[in-house]
């Protein structure tokens, strides 16, 4: 995955989070790309019909990774 494509895959994490709605339209009318809608909704459209897209590779890693930033494993938590 490219970095176009992993920054574009945390824009669209970030905008499920604060939109709360799972829909291609309603992502691309959030998505902070100044194209028409039209080319944000495909762009939206094919980035998510990519085959490497899964769950295991991608965000798995970004989830733990937010989860290590935001409550940090402390050792004096479980002592």
């Amino acid at each position: 995955m490219g970095r176009a494509e992993y920054l574009l895959l945390k824009i669209l994490i970030n905008l499920l989070q604060s939109i709360k709605t799972v829909s291609i339209e309603a992502l691309a009318t959030a998505l902070p790309i100044p194209i028409f809608f039209e080319s944000r909704r495909k762009k939206v459209q094919r980035f998510l019909s990519l085959n490497y897209i899964n769950i295991e590779e991608i965000c798995f890693p970004i989830i733990k990774s937010w989860l290590e930033i935001y409550f940090p494993f402390n050792d004096s938590t479980f002592a």
